[in-house]
């Protein structure tokens, strides 16, 4: 069975993963999922129900509530709000879960995979759909540390935290993906944010308030790195199956994770070279153009300089006193001719 693909998404992430084995959790579909009901046996869990899901989305033209589907497991209680795992037990053990644009807005990572794991079977993937940082409003953003993920893990975030908030709203840039895969980031980029913005976000996240962010940025060379260790460190039974990089002019990359796969195997992804190969010849061009657009403003530069003192030389070559002082040292300059002749 394969999954419609109304969008080119859709197709990649049928391409990685073959969603018609087994049932599985589609994991904040809103009013696109990318499995479908009629493709795959598939529940959906969101933050809410349908109707307030599309309340809380009223601003967005493009969420209708005819699109969002029914939620199977809603997360919100009428109370409070349920950890993942909580949610999601009636349903459980999935086979599969797949989330898209989810896993860089966790408030600790680790946790969170932790939750999705008590609900997938001992053999289960979870399959994400990842921004990659290089390519997104992200563009000027630091790489996430494991030492950050493991500090939000032993502080029990449950709300993205000042660190993330201020590091998301101030430094989000207008980029473009198509220039950034060709040039990389630059200082021209405009900033979407100013820092009284800003502020007012930190003070609802200093409040305790749920302010939704990137909490932490990825990259698909970087992402297996950080589960691979997370292994090592016996905080993760997730390992990476398979991942699909970034295509080119995109902004985001697909990754299967599994459930017991062997600890002898490779905790990350055998990327091919070209791959590799690729995106360091990519980063390469682009340290080499801004070289070259640094060398071309500073012979721009040199330039001016010459040409100003070109000028100041004709002005002074113009004047009376270079006149006079030519005037007087030609006799001089004569008489010196003829004593070395003589």
């Amino acid at each position: 069975m394969s999954i419609p693909t109304p969008t080119p998404r859709a197709g990649r992430v049928n391409e990685i993963f073959d969603f018609s084995a087994g049932c599985g959790l589609e994991i904040g579909p809103l009013h696109r999922p990318l499995v479908p009901r009629d493709a795959a046996e598939v529940s959906y869990l969101d933050l809410y129900d349908r109707d307030r899901l599309y309340e809380t989305n009223t601003d967005n033209p493009n969420v209708t509530r005819e699109a969002i589907p029914e939620i199977d497991y809603p997360m919100w209680d009428g109370t409070r709000m349920r950890t993942l795992d909580e949610a999601a037990e009636g349903g459980a053990p999935f086979d599969w879960v797949l989330a898209s644009h989810v896993v860089e807005h966790v408030p600790d990572l680790i946790g969170w995979l932790g939750q999705v794991e008590a609900v997938t079977a001992p053999d289960g993937a979870l399959v994400l759909v990842v921004p990659d940082r290089r390519y997104t409003f992200d563009a000027h953003r630091p790489p996430t540390t494991v030492g950050q993920i493991l500090q939000a893990y032993e502080a029990g975030d449950t709300t993205p935290s000042v660190r993330a908030v201020y590091d998301h709203h101030r430094s989000a840039v207008n980029g473009d993906p198509k220039r950034l895969h060709r040039h990389g980031p630059s200082e021209a980029e405009t900033c979407v944010h100013d820092l009284g913005y800003t502020r007012t976000q930190l003070e609802r996240a200093r409040r305790g308030e749920y302010v939704d962010c990137h909490v932490w940025t990825y990259t698909d060379r970087s992402f297996p790195e950080i589960i691979a260790e997370l292994r090592r460190l016996g905080l993760t039974g997730w390992a990476v199956e398979s991942l699909l990089p970034v295509p080119e002019n995109d902004i985001e990359f697909y990754v299967v994770l599994r459930r017991g796969l062997s600890p002898d195997l490779p905790a990350a992804p055998a990327i091919p070279d070209w791959v590799e190969q690729g995106t360091e010849l990519r980063e390469e061009v682009a340290r080499l153009r801004e070289v070259v657009a640094d060398q071309r403003q500073r012979l721009g530069s040199q330039r001016k300089q010459l040409a100003g003192r070109r000028a100041e030389i004709d002005a002074m070559r113009g004047s009376k006193r270079w006149k006079l002082a030519t005037a007087l040292a030609a006799p001089l300059d004569r008489w010196r001719d003829r004593g070395s002749d003589e």
